[in-house]
């Protein structure tokens, strides 16, 4: 069953390889007849593109800011981000 690895004489590697080349190029012919597809695949693309982007910045930070504080944090900017935070409080006054 499993981990077992018996090759099977019947099957014609290349012949296989031939056949999934072609319906792969089929499909890509197939999607570049449609211009509905293509605009609607490129959204996606550029949807998903642009969450990956968000969620990996989002993890590099958080992992950068737990490492900054497992380390004692950071005093030199420790100062820069204190007089952020007493400026937007005294623009709330």
């Amino acid at each position: 069953m499993f981990g077992q690895n018996k090759k099977n004489p019947d099957i014609n590697h290349a012949k296989l390889g031939r056949q999934v080349e072609q319906l792969l190029f089929d499909d890509y012919i197939y999607i570049l007849g449609s211009t509905r597809k293509q605009v609607w695949g490129s959204l996606l693309r550029g949807f998903f593109t642009g969450l990956g982007g968000v969620v990996g910045a989002t993890l590099g930070v958080a992992l950068l800011l737990a490492l900054l504080h497992y380390l004692g944090g950071a005093p030199f900017i420790g100062h820069y981000i204190r007089g952020i935070a007493d400026s937007i409080s005294r623009t709330r006054r």
